[in-house]
């Protein structure tokens, strides 16, 4: 079979509805849609002299952004940079007849409205996630290997979302992990159970279970992840649409088995809220998160509120550019300026093309 290109990422079930908010289609609901095209022609006989051939069909999808992102209270003289935010290319063969996989290879820089894309460590240019997926019966799933989560509303790679950084409450999720989850679809509903060996604090395994659906037009996700010894999370995330404006919102609730210290907290929460109206053409996803980990260090604010504005212009459905503002306010004092002294305020913009397949 030829290699080819398929409509979705594949794989991540659990997250179909969610992803969808990507700036793929900018609908918040469960999954982005890739746009389907042949890779026939990027291996045309002129380029390569051939085709691809393997046994079974092979899926195609992924993404790239580049832009520039500048940033207040970097710590350091250093306010700009130009990167590359995201490229990664994803394959996978469906498990139609019993097995499949789905395996993805790149660089994420992984910026979130926390550090502005300024002075940020990315994930290496390397395998970032993939598993295989066995099908013993209709409606039933196995996944074992380097997991994606279903924790949480947006993704690593910053094409998936509809803002250029990601929000704070990502860094209070799970994101990759080695681990196996059985997944289990009817009526409408999905289930999930999962074991791994994702590691925080203390624990070096966790484990999680979880539902999806739709109810009274409204898709949600419920998740429990519980850290082994170390802290429990639940997950609730939901979407619709209001005069046919995407609307969204991912609440999150932690629970330390410790604090940190004697008569120190812990618990802490974040909610955040996402609405899409579309002005002219243009797309203007906006984003507002509220944070209280109190003393637990659980996100290290004490409480803070971030604003993310983000107007996009597509070319086409898998092409855009856009630009960013955002603004965060923490009552701790987690910034510095560029002589050392501490902040508790953050401003940063950015302008960022996006290509997705």
């Amino acid at each position: 079979m030829v290699l080819r290109t398929r409509p979705g990422s594949g794989g991540e079930w659990c997250r179909w509805w969610h992803l969808e908010c990507s700036i793929m289609r900018r609908e918040f609901s469960m999954r982005n849609k890739i746009l389907a095209a042949s890779i026939a022609a990027l291996v045309a006989p002129a380029a390569f002299g051939g085709t691809i051939t393997t046994a079974t069909d092979i899926n195609m999808s992924g993404g790239m952004t580049a832009g520039y992102f500048y940033s207040t209270n970097t710590g350091s003289s250093n306010e700009d940079e130009y990167q590359v935010s995201d490229f990664i290319v994803e394959l996978s063969a469906d498990a139609a007849n019993g097995v499949g996989f789905v395996g993805a290879f790149g660089t994420m820089a992984a910026i979130t409205v926390l550090d502005g894309g300024v002075g940020n460590s990315p994930y290496a240019n390397d395998f970032q996630y993939g598993w295989l997926t066995v099908a013993p019966a209709e409606g039933v799933t196995i996944e074992a290997g380097k997991l994606a989560t279903n924790v949480g509303y947006e993704v690593a790679p910053s094409y998936g979302n509809p803002h250029a950084t990601i929000a704070a409450l990502w860094g209070g999720q799970p994101v990759y992990y080695p681990g196996v989850r059985l997944n289990y679809e009817a009526s409408g509903m999905g289930f999930y159970v999962e074991a791994n060996n994702d590691t925080l604090g203390t624990a070096d395994t966790a484990w999680a279970a979880g539902v999806t659906g739709e109810a009274a037009m409204l898709d949600y996700s419920l998740s429990f992840y519980s850290y082994n010894g170390y802290k429990q999370l639940v997950d609730v995330i939901v979407s619709t649409e209001v005069a046919g404006m995407p609307v969204a919102a991912n609440f999150d609730y932690h629970k330390l088995e410790n604090a940190p210290t004697a008569g120190a907290d812990d618990t802490a929460y974040g909610v955040a809220l996402y609405v899409t109206p579309t002005i002219s053409g243009i797309e203007v996803p906006v984003r507002v998160e509220f944070l209280n980990d109190g003393t637990s260090g659980v996100y290290g604010v004490d409480s803070a509120t971030t604003f993310t504005i983000t107007p996009t212009y597509r070319y086409t459905e898998n092409s855009f550019v856009r630009a960013e503002l955002s603004y965060v306010s923490s009552d701790n004092a987690i910034f510095k300026d560029e002589n050392g002294v501490a902040e508790d305020t953050k401003t940063s913009f950015a302008v960022q093309a996006g290509f997705t397949f």
